[in-house]
This record gives C-alpha cells, structure tokens and sequence, in this order.
C-alpha cells in the first residue's frame, strides 16, 4: 500500500499548479502515513526495532521457511521503514551492535547519561546526537575507532541506499516531492524518537549509574504499549527474544526490581513520562510511580495483545492497581535526584574510572541475540549475569 500512496500523491504532486495546493497534498499524505493517534508510525518503529534484533540474533520476525530467507527477512528496515525516514542500518546494525553493547554508558553514541534529564535545553542539545545515530553518521564512525571495519562499511552501505532511495524519487518527481515526502520523515522520526529514548534512559542510580533497573523504564498498565515496548528493561536483558515472552521475563526478575526501587510506572505512557519530566513536574510523576514488580504484573498488568487488551478492559474495575511503597515527598525526592544524575561528561559526580572505560553499561544483558536459544526457561530462577572481561559492576 505504502508504494501506492506515495506514487498517487506524486502524481497529484506533478499535477498540482499551485504550491498551496503541493503543500496541501503533502499534509495529507503525511496525516494518512502516521495513522489514528500516530499508530502506523509507532508500529512501523517497533517492527523496524524488532526485526533489527532477530536479524542480530540471526533469525527474522516470521515464521519458517521465511525467517532465515526470502524477501521477507528484512522487510521493514529496508523497504517499509524507508517511508517513515529509517535509514536501513540504523536499527539493524548499529542499535543492536552499539546502544545495546554500552547500554547507554561513555560508548553509546545515543546516550543520555551526560545530562541532567529534568531540563528541556538538554534535550534540544540531545537531538543532534540523536540524528547523527539515526542518519547512520556517529555509529559508522565508532565502529571505525573500534576496528570493526566491516560492520562500519555494512551501515554505511545502508546510509547510501536510503540516499539512492532519496534520488530516484527525486529524480521523477523533483526535489522538492523528495525533500517534502522522504527527508521530512526522518526529520520528523528524529525529534519523536530523540523524545522517546530520553524517556526510555531518562533515571539513573546516582550510586550504581550501571543499574539497569533503574536507567531503563517499565511501564505497567500503558496506555500506548506497542509491541510490549514499555518492557524495557526487559528488553535490554534479552534484546533478541519474542515481544510475547516478555511478561513472563518481568516476573522472572521481580526482585531485582524491588531491591533496586526500579524505575516502574503505572498508568501512563511514554509521551507523558516526558511531558512531566520537562515540565518538572515531580508530583505527578510521583503519583505513576511503583518501584517494584507487582505479583499481578504478567496476569492483568503488562500485554500488548489484543486478548490482553480485551480481557484488561472488562476487568479494569477489577484490577489490583499497585502503589509505592514509599511516602509521596520521598519518591518525588527520589526521582529528582535519578533524573539529575549522570553518568559520565563534565556533570559525573562519581570518581571511579573504570565506568567511563570502554567495557562501562556492557554487564547487563542476560543474553545478547547471537547466544539465544530457543529452549529458554523463562520461568525458571533469575541469576546473576555473568559480566564480560574486565567489565566493573560496582561504582563504589
């Protein structure tokens, strides 16, 4: 459909003898492209996401025969997500290889962790570093400093063809069709996305900056909970495994999120997460804040499905709805000092160096893809991850 759409609205385009009227197409193809409440967009992203994953983890998203071959393997990063400004690589190579490696320590090039979260001019300043990662540019060269020359030339390869993509339409319908109708959604997906992994990496554990309870969210409850992305911590332990085991991956590590007075919410969703973080509005942050995994998290709390979702609006007068343990001044005190805390630039308050080395954030994740197995207990007991060579888990 999404090659349809373009071709008509280029047709209108080239015939249209007015730039109001230009302008006019241009708004609606963009309106029908993003869906009801962005939601095309948002699932567009979160398969590109995906599918970057089970090709990392050396399977795709579909069932045998077609998840190891075929023209379907790679689908959305390198045909779909074109029209929603993906540059192939980016999800595909260099979030698997790199944000999920450093899990948003020095290394990361799309790290949050140099500046306090709690201030809107961070995130102006943020967005530039951001673009750099989604047009494929800091990636290629961190891979360069870090001799990995083939991957580096596998994301470059990826930039070049989403700009060949660019030309040929430009090439037929003009340059003002491509700018207008490609480049506009890469723009457009760099300023959302730059939002969302603010909020995704926005607490940190001003004593262990490495605690990935903390420095990822989970989000119980969601309102806008595509895929099972409000799992993100979950998601950072096992980047490769199916969106419909993560329930079950939350429960599993129940106390470690207690121990740690994770960064759970209820209720809410990212966009607002973010609206209350820069509008500083820590009492009503405070209000969605839980710390802990309930024990009805997997039953009626966390699913994406649409059984769950059903289920979930029937029962909702029914559900046990989880609150914080803690007194309300406290966690708005907690949360101040999470959101302000970084973990390496100029603003680090802690001394140890070995967190601003190249091993720092490499600890976390229980399983990278490439180890999956598909016979994984996830009911099974959680156990400590095993850290990779010279990698520091304390930071004092």
């Amino acid at each position: 459909g999404l090659p349809l759409l373009l071709t008509t609205f280029g047709y209108y385009h080239l015939q249209a003898t007015s730039l109001t009227a230009q302008l006019t197409l241009c708004w609606l193809y963009h309106v029908i492209r993003m869906g009801p409440m962005f939601m095309n967009f948002a699932y567009v992203y979160s398969l590109c996401h995906k599918e970057g994953h089970a090709a990392a983890a050396g399977h795709g998203l579909w069932r045998p025969p077609f998840d190891r071959h075929g023209p379907f393997r790679y689908l959305f990063n390198w045909w779909v997500g074109l029209y929603y400004g993906v540059l192939p690589a980016t999800f595909a190579i260099g979030h698997s290889i790199n944000h999920h490696k450093y899990n948003n320590g020095p290394a990361d090039v799309v790290s949050t962790a140099d500046k306090p979260r709690d201030e809107w001019l961070n995130l102006i300043a943020y967005v530039p570093r951001f673009a750099l990662y989604a047009c494929n540019i800091s990636t290629t060269w961190q891979f360069i400093k870090e001799r990995k020359y083939g991957v580096a030339l596998n994301t470059a390869l990826g930039s070049a063809y989403y700009f060949a993509w660019c030309y040929l339409v430009g090439k037929y319908y003009g340059g003002f069709f491509a700018f207008a109708y490609l480049v506009y959604p890469f723009l457009e997906q760099t300023l959302m996305l730059s939002g969302i992994n603010w909020v995704w990496h926005a607490f940190l554990d001003p004593n262990d900056v490495e605690n990935e309870y903390v420095q990822s969210i989970t989000i119980l409850g969601g309102t806008i909970n595509v895929l099972n992305e409000d799992s993100h911590v979950v998601h950072h332990q096992y980047p490769g495994f199916h969106w419909s085991k993560h329930p079950k991956l939350l429960t599993k590590h129940a106390d470690e999120y207690k121990s740690s007075l994770g960064s759970v919410f209820y209720g809410t969703h990212t966009f607002e997460v973010l609206a209350l973080i820069l509008m500083a509005d820590y009492e009503k942050l405070a209000d969605r804040f839980v710390g802990y995994m309930p024990d009805n998290a997997e039953s009626e709390l966390f699913g994406s499905t649409k059984e769950f979702m059903l289920n979930k609006q029937k029962a909702n007068d029914a559900i046990k709805k989880p609150t914080c343990p803690l007194p309300h001044a406290e966690v708005v005190e907690l949360l101040k000092e999470r959101l302000r805390a970084c973990w390496w630039g100029p603003r680090a308050a802690h001394v140890p160096p070995e967190l601003l080395q190249g091993t720092a954030g490499t600890s976390f994740a229980r399983m990278k893809e490439w180890e999956m197995v598909d016979d994984v207990d996830v009911d099974a007991p959680a156990a400590e991850p095993a850290p990779e060579k010279g990698a520091k888990l304390k930071t004092r």
